[in-house]
């Protein structure tokens, strides 16, 4: 989840998205996994956000890292992220905050299981992934939104587990105290057994927009496996509606969303079925018409992109262009 963009004070807002001044300064950071090695910390920079170059020789920028990147920046001027710790002779599973000033050097704080307890919602988390949790930093409350998808207790196969997939959140304003998981989205009608994951939150022009994948399977819905927007006017907790057309066809998760410095919304999606790539539409406004466009996609699975000064793209070049 997360993002940050040029305002009218000149100062970049995390998860608030307007466009970037239309000149040549700064670029773009994909943070991202590769097919080859998923859930490790990759970094990918552009100008442009169409023409793409892996940093650091292709190799691991954060080792101890494992998660699904999703780079927000808070109100301490200070980028975040969510990560996990899993698997060897790790028993609990349990998140990891990680946050830079520079997004070179990290400093990580362990976090307890228990926050991410969803038990009391009848549910049961993924596993060691916690469901890719997502970060959102709301400048109107001050506050991290952490996002995650957990299933209910006992599927009785595969795509019953992912049918079943809700998306959960809890707020801090520290990340050291934080509210009980909640589920987020209350979808009526045709809609209410929408299963979502990948759920990035954003605002846009004061419009809180959830960019989510409906993980619900083709042969059951249509929209099954694609990406669809809800939004809120309400603010980035809800009520959200129910979430509109697909922009894209199936087989496409991770959604991420940025604002071009032309001003145009563009949402890069990864089509997983393509041996590790993402695709792009675009769209004149959140509400407009979604169109494919061609550009050239570094090797990458789930990630986020965040806008840079050309400051940050200047270190970010000296520390990890080998």
């Amino acid at each position: 989840m997360n993002f940050r963009h040029t305002i009218s004070t000149g100062l970049l807002m995390l998860c608030s998205l307007s466009a970037m001044a239309e000149d040549a300064d700064g670029g773009y950071l994909f943070a991202h996994m590769i097919p080859s090695n998923y859930g490790r910390l990759y970094y990918s920079i552009s100008r442009d956000g169409l023409t793409w170059k892996t940093l650091n020789g292709g190799n691991i920028v954060l080792p101890d890292y494992k998660g699904h990147p999703d780079i927000v920046r808070g109100g301490d001027d200070q980028w975040h992220m969510v990560g996990v710790v899993f698997g060897g002779d790790v028993k609990v599973p349990y998140p990891v905050h990680w946050h830079t000033k520079d997004l070179i050097t990290w400093e990580k704080e362990d976090l307890p299981n228990a926050i991410m307890t969803v038990s009391q919602l009848d549910l049961r988390n993924d596993g060691g992934w916690f469901g890719a949790p997502k970060t959102c930093y709301d400048e109107a409350t001050q506050q991290y939104v952490i996002t995650w998808h957990a299933y209910k207790h006992n599927p009785k196969d595969n795509k019953d587990l992912w049918e079943s997939m809700r998306t959960v959140y809890i707020t801090t304003k520290d990340f050291k105290t934080f509210t009980p998981a909640k589920k987020l989205f209350a979808f009526t009608g045709d809609a209410a057994t929408t299963a979502t994951i990948d759920v990035i939150l954003r605002n846009v022009n004061g419009t809180y927009y959830a960019v989510i994948k409906d993980e619900r399977w083709p042969e059951t819905v249509p929209t099954g496996k694609t990406i669809r927007i809800a939004k809120s006017q309400g603010g980035v907790l809800g009520p959200y509606s129910n979430p509109g057309a697909p922009i894209c066809p199936s087989w496409h998760e991770a959604p991420i969303l940025i604002i071009s410095k032309e001003g145009k919304c563009r949402i890069y999606t990864e089509a997983y079925t393509k041996g590790g790539k993402y695709d792009m539409f675009e769209a004149d406004t959140m509400e407009g018409k979604w169109e494919q466009k061609e550009y050239e996609s570094p090797k990458s699975r789930h990630g986020c992109m965040i806008p840079i000064d050309e400051a940050t793209y200047q270190n970010l070049l000296k520390a990890f262009d080998k």
